[in-house]
């Protein structure tokens, strides 16, 4: 009867802790930093980041005729908080709400032409660049923080995908949509609290701070319950 009761016990131990294994995998904490690059961080931080890389030819910028290195590197001399001038900015687009729009939401706040105009003025997107591990990377600033982190890893697609799958585990949603004037794109979307990741089967990672597209959403909502 006894050892009955301690083989029911050791089943329930290893039961409960298979649970709490399989728990903590639904519950992995998306990563929020990539290439020393963390959402939520201020564009000054984030500046000083690409800048120290550039110097240590970790990142280089994929389009070196637009804006070169070494205009780049002049501006950390002598004070590299004066340096967060535009040098690293893209030329603004208004499209810019939109393409993150196809790649993330599908909201309906961001559907309007009208508000993502209104709105381009306040979101920018960095210079890409790349790096050992990525063909090709860039930010999205908001309200002057890290909104967003883009990035074409040089790892085939299903290579990607099936580490992706494995950390985080099965997808939390399927997207297959588009925003105005854009084409369908498709992928897979996790989330948890602080952080929401897309990985599209054209082998595009975007991460997300969910705090910042918040404020973005309500404002773009705000918008648009005062246009005619």
């Amino acid at each position: 009867m006894h050892t009955m009761m301690a083989r029911c016990v050791v089943f329930s131990c290893v039961l409960l802790s298979g649970l709490c294994t399989l728990t903590h995998a639904a519950e992995q904490t998306i990563t929020r930093t990539v290439e020393n690059f963390t959402l939520g961080m201020p564009k000054e931080q984030a500046f000083a980041v690409l800048l120290a890389g550039l110097k240590q030819q970790h990142l280089t910028l994929v389009d070196q005729a637009q804006t070169p290195s070494p205009e780049l590197m002049q501006r950390l001399e002598p004070n590299p908080m004066d340096a967060v001038g535009q040098p690293w900015v893209a030329p603004q687009s208004a499209d810019v709400l939109s393409t993150l729009n196809a790649l993330l939401f599908d909201a309906q706040e961001f559907k309007d032409p009208v508000v993502n105009i209104a709105l381009a003025a306040q979101v920018e997107q960095s210079l890409a660049w790349s790096s050992p591990t990525a063909q090709s990377m860039y930010l999205v600033l908001y309200q002057s923080k890290v909104f967003g982190i883009f990035v074409v890893p040089r790892a085939a697609y299903e290579i990607m995908k099936h580490d992706v799958f494995a950390t985080y585990g099965p997808s939390q949603a399927s997207i297959y949509h588009k925003s105005y004037g854009f084409a369908f794109v498709q992928g897979d979307q996790w989330r948890d609290a602080n952080t929401m990741l897309t990985l599209t089967v054209d082998n595009g990672l975007f991460y997300v701070d969910r705090a910042l597209y918040t404020r973005l959403k309500a404002e773009a909502a705000g918008m648009g319950r005062h246009m005619p």
